[in-house]
């Protein structure tokens, strides 16, 4: 066997060993969705950042400075904008709501904000996450 398959063949076993030492902490479902509310903002922010970087930061967002020139560094400011609005005023008030409502994603917070009893606020914002994450997942796709 050669050098490459020894290291991966440890990081299998690496991340095996990942999942089992996290499976003795993760006992409730908000433990293994939102590490049980335990991390602080600034590695909640990361870690919301690591997710929402993909092919479009690598790839779309270099093709369309090509293509339109340095005008496209106007996206980028917007970008910056978004984010830091995004975290210094949505953040902090979702967490809260989401924590008193005792919910663990988007739809579930707005079913139980609202009382929703026909469970039509949960299906359509389900859906509509859905049907905009399929042509997310789409792009990165096409972009590998």
């Amino acid at each position: 066997m050669d050098l490459i398959g020894i290291i991966f063949i440890l990081y299998l076993v690496f991340l095996l060993g990942v999942g089992v030492w996290t499976f003795k902490f993760n006992k409730t479902q908000e433990d293994y969705l939102l590490a049980g509310r335990k991390l602080g903002p600034w590695v909640t922010a990361f870690s919301e950042r690591a997710s929402g970087e993909s092919a479009w930061l690598l790839l779309a967002l270099p093709g369309a400075a090509i293509t339109v020139g340095l005008g496209e560094s106007w996206t980028v400011v917007g970008i910056i904008l978004g984010i830091i609005a995004s975290w210094f005023l949505i953040a902090q008030k979702l967490r809260e709501e989401t924590e008193k409502y005792g919910a663990l994603t988007i739809p579930e917070y707005l079913h139980r904000r609202f009382d929703d009893q026909t469970n039509i606020i949960r299906l359509f914002s389900a859906i509509i996450i859905a049907f905009f994450f399929t042509f997310y997942v789409s792009a990165q796709f096409h972009a590998s």
